[in-house]
């Protein structure tokens, strides 16, 4: 149930960002800290450009959040939301913003209760009877009554190999030529120009506990 609240929750805020064409490819965080408890977890962010959110559950199972950005005349929008069973996701609360404008902001709740599941038996599969092992039938061994004398086989000869012929003094003897690979081109040679990489200086901390764990980024 938590994770379509969170999928819930996600479109809920995407459809409620400002649907406006902004390049924050080079957008610096400058701050996020994130935990995870059992089945509670949260996170808060904060970006150079003024846009912050953040999300944690509230005591009665509910998520509770906001996100928070700048628009195009210097006006900050901060809106505050809920999400959990039996109100879907609704916007509490909006700063820098008519809500009259808005139109409804609850998910439309069912007011009939659904049936309860029906629980069946679990159906036994009837028992297997094994087939019947069939019985060995007993090997008796036949002995032959002739036993054939062994027959002795004269030893082959020793064969003589004849002996090493020495070279005479002074006879040239080439010394083998060692072969040397071609050098390939190296890949490193000619390096091709990189792309732009956007980054910059942060510390990175991230302690796990007995039930989750604990992360932060900060920038320097």
């Amino acid at each position: 149930m938590r994770q379509l609240v969170v999928i819930v929750v996600l479109a809920g805020t995407a459809l409620a960002m400002p649907q406006v064409a902004r390049d924050n490819t080079f957008t610096k965080i400058l701050s996020f800290e994130s935990y995870q408890d059992g089945s509670n977890f949260g996170h808060e962010l904060a970006q150079e450009d003024g846009t912050t959110s953040g999300q944690k559950f509230g005591p009665d199972g509910n998520l509770y959040g906001f996100y928070s950005y700048v628009q195009d005349d210097g006006n900050r929008v901060k809106v505050l939301w809920r999400a959990g069973q039996g109100i879907g996701y609704e916007v509490i609360g909006t700063e820098g913003i008519n809500q009259e404008g808005l139109g409804n902001l609850r998910a439309p709740v069912s007011t009939n209760p659904e049936p309860a599941p029906v629980r069946q038996a679990p159906s036994r599969p009837p028992p297997v009877r094994a087939a019947p092992r069939a019985q060995p039938v007993p090997v008796v061994p036949q002995v032959p009554h002739h036993v054939p004398e062994p027959v002795h086989r004269p030893a082959p000869a020793p064969v003589h190999s004849p002996a090493p012929v020495l070279r005479a003094q002074g006879h040239f003897i080439p010394t083998p030529t060692p072969i040397v690979p071609s050098r390939s081109p190296a890949f490193h040679d000619e390096l091709t120009p990189s792309p732009h990489r956007f980054d910059y200086p942060a510390v990175l901390n991230l302690e796990r506990t007995s039930s989750g764990f604990v992360s932060s980024l900060q920038a320097v």
